[in-house]
């Protein structure tokens, strides 16, 4: 079973997130790297346990599915 991540984690990893997107924003941009680099930070940001974010996203598209 998955652990849920408490909400203080969730707001200070949401903030490292925002700064090292706001850090890095130049040189990604520049190396063309924006989109798969923005793509990881969101799977991160959107994480609240230690399941894979696939996992989650696909036990919603069944849930929709199904019901």
């Amino acid at each position: 079973m998955s652990k849920q991540f408490s909400t203080s984690i969730i707001i200070v990893r949401r903030i490292a997130l925002f700064l090292v997107g706001l850090v890095s924003f130049p040189f990604v941009a520049l190396a063309g790297l924006r989109a798969p680099f923005y793509s990881a930070l969101h799977r991160q940001w959107i994480k609240r346990n230690d399941r894979p974010s696939w996992m989650q996203q696909a036990d919603k598209i069944n849930q929709f599915v199904l019901f």
